[in-house]
C-alpha cells in the first residue's frame, strides 16, 4: 500500500463507531449477515439509513439481488455475535445461536439488538470496491430496556462510557 492509504486507514481506526449486524436473505429464505460500522441516517422523510458494503462480503450479492436488508444495532455484551458475524469459519453457523424474528421484509432482526431497521433499499451506487446501500426504513423494532451499544475503535471492541 502506498503512504496515504496506510494513514488514512489508521486515521479511520480512530473514528469509534457502532457495531450494526447487517442481515438478509436469499429468495429461498436462507439468512445471510455480515458486521459493518459504515451505518448512517440520511434523511426522515422517508425515513432512510445507509450502509456501505465491500462488494467482496459474503452477503454482498445476495442484499443486491434481494433489495431488502436489516440493520440491528448491537448493545455493549454482543461481542460474541459480533466475533461469530465477522469471521468466515463461522458463516455456516452464524444464525445458529441468539433469538430472531421478522419484520415487513422477511430480512433476519436480532431480538436482543438495541434497535432494528427494516429496510427496502431505493438506492445503491457504486463507490470503487464498495457499494452505498440506501434503505427506506418500512419497520423498527425497539426493546423496552435500553443497554450500552457495542463500540468499535482502533481494531477493538471498546466500552461506552454514558454520560451521568
Amino acid at each position: 500500500m502506498n503512504e496515504r492509504v496506510d494513514l488514512f486507514k489508521l486515521g479511520m481506526r480512530r473514528l469509534a463507531a457502532g457495531v450494526s449486524l447487517i442481515t438478509t436473505r436469499d429468495d429461498a429464505g436462507v439468512r445471510h449477515g455480515m458486521i459493518a460500522t459504515s451505518v448512517t441516517s440520511v434523511c426522515l422523510t422517508p425515513p432512510s439509513l445507509l450502509t456501505c458494503i465491500n462488494k467482496s462480503a459474503s452477503c454482498y450479492d445476495v442484499l443486491l439481488s434481494s433489495g431488502i436488508f436489516c440493520v440491528n444495532l448491537l448493545s455493549e455484551g454482543d461481542d460474541t455475535i459480533a466475533a461469530r458475524f465477522s469471521s468466515s469459519k463461522f458463516r455456516e453457523v452464524r444464525f445458529a445461536e441468539g433469538r430472531w424474528g421478522e419484520l415487513e421484509t422477511g430480512a433476519p432482526v436480532y431480538e436482543n439488538a438495541l434497535a432494528s431497521f427494516d429496510c427496502r433499499v431505493t438506492t445503491s451506487v457504486e463507490a470503487s470496491s464498495h457499494t452505498i446501500f440506501i434503505g427506506e426504513v418500512v419497520a423498527v423494532r425497539l426493546p423496552d430496556s435500553m443497554a450500552s451499544p457495542l463500540v468499535y475503535l482502533d481494531g477493538a471492541y471498546a466500552r461506552f462510557a454514558a454520560a451521568g
